[in-house]
């Protein structure tokens, strides 16, 4: 092979090197500090966890009654950690998320838990590692009562009257 060949063979291998280095780096920092909002989006958008007031849902006393109240923690780093679950939670490693769970398996806005016309709902929120209802991944919003145990990253979770 001619030395031009084992050049070109060298500076493309080490072109293809720090592209790779650049997109590890770049998925590192996304990680670690979340994508970019324009500010177009923050005002287009309520914030996190918030439910709009015409889509929030009109519940009976008696219903509401039987809603459970409490999130609590059963295992993981926060065990026995109780959160009111008054409109909503969001959960994740962001400091803006009403339970911030310190995990590397947790994303940074991994899920929300928000009041529906059935009660409450879980939706995963585009996490990486997933989230779990009774060991099922969800791929939509699902139901979400007393019983039913959630898990994100290596926490375990239930809801309480």
């Amino acid at each position: 092979m001619s030395e031009l060949v084992v050049l070109g063979l060298k500076l493309g291998f080490l072109a293809l090197l720090w592209l790779f280095i650049l997109f590890t780096g770049n998925v590192i920092r996304t990680d670690l500090f979340g994508r970019k909002v324009s500010a177009a989006e923050l005002v287009a958008q309520p914030g996190p966890g918030a439910v709009p007031a015409m889509n929030q849902p009109r519940l009976s006393r008696r219903a509401l009654k039987q809603l459970p109240h409490t999130l609590t923690i059963t295992h993981g780093k926060q065990a026995g950690l109780q959160l009111p679950l008054e409109g909503g939670v969001l959960i994740g490693r962001s400091s803006d998320c009403q339970l911030l769970l310190d995990d590397d398996y947790v994303s940074t806005r991994h899920a929300r838990i928000a009041l529906s016309a059935g009660g409450y709902r879980v939706e995963d929120l585009g996490s990486t590692n997933g989230t779990f209802i009774n060991n099922q991944r969800l791929t939509q919003p699902t139901p979400f009562g007393p019983g039913d145990t959630l898990r994100i990253g290596r926490t375990l979770m239930s809801v309480e009257k």
